[in-house]
């Protein structure tokens, strides 16, 4: 159907004039006011619906070919925002009516959901930049789940495969992956504001005279109310505390929750491990539904907005894989530190002593997370392991499925070397993040004692509603013996191969590459070393 219909069938108004666009055919909408959600999938040729009205909506359309945007509610576009979408030639439009309204009558006219909520898919919140890749392969060698390959000289990631760690991020010397986190902008849809900075926030500043005045900093961001990660990092602590570590009855170790790379690790990887996870939510959903909660009975006339200030792109993978499922996130936008990191530099040198809150809420426990064995010290065991980084990971989780491991009751795994204070979107090295974390550690110390301020009132609450599931991407086939003629196949290839793992083709190892042929991704003749040598 023509914009011009669709516009006129919703009394709504464009903003700018283009006649080419009017009468552009769409038959997809896609509704959403976070712009992470329109980045994360493919909606082509959708018109896309928001009451969000900032130039980071325009922004994010434009990278995902969005070529018109209805505003709803009466939202009025400033002049920024008009010029930017019509220098961007992306038709702009406002209605009176509210969004609910404007999808059915959408629907109704004929439209359907868009590509991003019409197929349960597998998404990844990490995006190559194809004007900044050069295909040098640093990403492809460094990632856990080969995930990543070069193709055509620019990297492309298998959204199956990846598990968010982030170690490609932090190894681009172009900054050619770019994380798909929220900027700023998206806190001007809500009318009553909630910060969660991440504990390992708190670790980016030297010389910070007390938590309290770094979390005050982090309120004059523009929000209304601050509470710290680490209340539902102490609320799992108590809750892991109570169970019984050394009774389970097959013998084996608790696995921490807390890291989502390690979950699809283990989903990916390790699914005989999967009945050893812990069932909780992450710490930071804990919060925000606290937080949510009490905002929404305080506030019941204001649209409460709950913004997480992540450290690493694998915290968003919760936020994203539960949209759509019984397992709702409470967090509205996910924000980086690096994005953040100056102005709060500038709101500390700035602070007078009236204007510090008190605003702390948690004690040693949660602020302990951060650093590997943070968790496990919690726990009132010294029977645990504090592993860091997935090569290690790896191996602790083989010699776990060997059963080598003994007489251990937890295992605490972080995907960053040095947990969450090394997460790709922090700022500080982890080891001086780890000094900073140990002054505020001590402060709460002195203040709090070693006892928990946040307890587990209602363990049922903590469970995820959505149970971690085996997922089979390094199957070759479903079908058995298919699987076992594609595991012949490529062997006869890998031996075929130098075996040099030089990433010439795009791949990290020759065993990937053999992989990518039997899948038929990629054609044999592709392994540069063996056609050079073929032609000599």
């Amino acid at each position: 159907m023509k914009l011009r219909k669709i516009l006129l069938q919703l009394d709504a108004k464009a903003l700018y004039p283009n006649e080419e666009l009017m009468e552009r055919e769409y038959s997809y909408a896609v509704a959403t006011d976070m712009m992470s959600n329109v980045m994360l999938g493919n909606v082509d040729d959708s018109i896309l619906i928001t009451s969000l009205v900032n130039p980071q909506v325009i922004r994010a359309s434009e990278m995902m070919n969005i070529s018109s945007i209805i505003l709803t509610g009466g939202k009025v576009a400033d002049e920024t925002m008009i010029e930017l979408a019509q220098n961007r030639n992306i038709a702009l439009a406002t209605t009176d009516q509210p969004t609910f309204t404007v999808c059915g009558k959408l629907h109704n006219l004929g439209l359907t959901e868009g590509p991003t909520t019409g197929v349960e898919e597998n998404i990844t919140s990490i995006l190559p930049i194809d004007e900044r890749c050069k295909g040098c392969v640093h990403c492809v060698r460094v990632c856990p789940t080969e995930a990543i390959r070069i193709r055509n000289w620019k990297a492309k990631v298998d959204p199956d495969r990846c598990i968010e760690c982030g170690m490609c991020v932090k190894v681009c010397p172009r900054h050619a992956m770019k994380p798909l986190v929220d900027t700023m902008e998206i806190m001007e849809g809500y009318d009553y504001r909630i910060a969660i900075p991440s504990s390992a926030f708190l670790g980016q500043f030297d010389n910070v005279k007390s938590r309290n005045h770094l979390l005050t900093a982090i309120k004059q961001l523009g929000f209304d109310d601050v509470y710290e990660e680490a209340i539902g990092a102490e609320i799992v602590s108590d809750a892991t505390r109570r169970k019984s570590l050394a009774g389970r009855h097959d013998g084996r170790p608790l696995i921490s929750s807390g890291c989502p790379a390690v979950l699809k690790l283990i989903q990916m990887r390790f699914p005989n491990l999967l009945d050893c996870v812990l069932e909780y939510k992450p710490p930071v959903e804990i919060v925000a539904e606290i937080a949510r909660k009490r905002a929404e009975e305080e506030h019941p006339d204001k649209k409460i907005g709950v913004f997480f200030i992540a450290p690493c792109t694998s915290k968003i993978s919760f936020i994203k894989t539960s949209e759509g499922d019984e397992e709702e996130s409470h967090v509205d936008g996910m924000i980086a530190i690096t994005d953040v990191y100056r102005q709060v530099m500038a709101n500390l040198k700035s602070l007078k002593e009236s204007e510090v809150e008190n605003l702390e809420k948690t004690g040693v426990t949660g602020l302990r997370w951060t650093s590997p064995g943070g968790e496990s010290l919690a726990l009132g065991t010294d029977r645990f392991i504090a592993v860091d980084g997935i090569p290690e990971i790896i191996e602790i989780f083989e010699q776990l499925e060997n059963e080598k491991l003994e007489n251990i009751d937890f295992v605490e795994a972080d995907a960053c070397v040095g947990g969450c204070l090394g997460g790709s979107l922090t700022v500080k090295d982890p080891y001086s993040a780890r000094a900073n974390m140990k002054r505020l550690v001590d402060e709460a110390k002195n203040k709090y004692g070693g006892r928990f301020l946040n307890t587990c009132e209602d363990e049922r609450s903590l469970y995820r509603m959505k149970e971690l599931k085996y997922n089979s991407v390094l199957q070759l086939d479903d079908d058995l013996k298919v699987s076992l003629k594609k595991m012949e196949e490529m062997g006869r290839v890998l031996r075929e191969l130098p075996g040099i793992d030089c990433g010439v083709c795009g791949a990290p190892t020759c065993r990937a590459f053999a992989e990518d042929v039997v899948r038929g991704t990629m054609p044999e003749r592709a392994c540069f070393i063996n056609r050079k040598t073929q032609n000599r």
